[in-house]
């Protein structure tokens, strides 16, 4: 009776010194892991930025900008979960309204009457909303994650 307490004993610490190396990696995994997510984080913050800062300096097309910032913003892992469109709602009003148009090769095999209407809808919309985009590329180029 005594050799099967003992070894009953020595199964329970083993196993409890196991589970302890499991948790013990567990913890470097998700320290690993927060740190992939702070520094992807950055480096996504850092093109929102420059992209912000191209269409405010003219250097990006209003379309092409807001298109690339809805899909970094949305990118971003922040603790809590943000409504980019209610903070944005300008880009991503724009956004909504091009996001459906055909582009590259998809757009180049439309006829060219279809192109014009296009062109002219996303021309308008763009009209419509560009001082209200701007105002918002102020505020997103300023962007922190520590601020979310």
């Amino acid at each position: 009776m005594f050799w099967l307490l003992l070894i009953a004993a020595l199964i329970i610490v083993a196993l409890a010194v196991y589970a302890a190396l499991l948790v013990g990696r567990l913890f470097g995994q998700n320290k690993v892991i927060k740190q992939a997510v702070v520094k992807r984080n950055q480096r996504l913050l850092s093109d929102i930025s420059y992209i912000a800062i191209a269409m405010q300096q003219q250097r990006c097309g209003l379309s092409e900008g807001v298109i690339r910032l809805c899909n970094l913003l949305v990118a971003l892992q922040t603790p809590k979960l943000i409504d980019w469109s209610q903070r944005f709602p300008a880009v991503f009003q724009l956004y909504d309204a091009i996001n459906e148009l055909p582009t590259h090769e998809a757009r180049n095999r439309l006829p060219l009457p279809q192109r014009k209407r296009q062109d002219q809808h996303r021309e308008a919309h763009e009209q419509a909303l560009e001082q209200q985009i701007l105002q918002e590329a102020k505020v997103i180029a300023q962007l922190n994650i520590d601020a979310l």
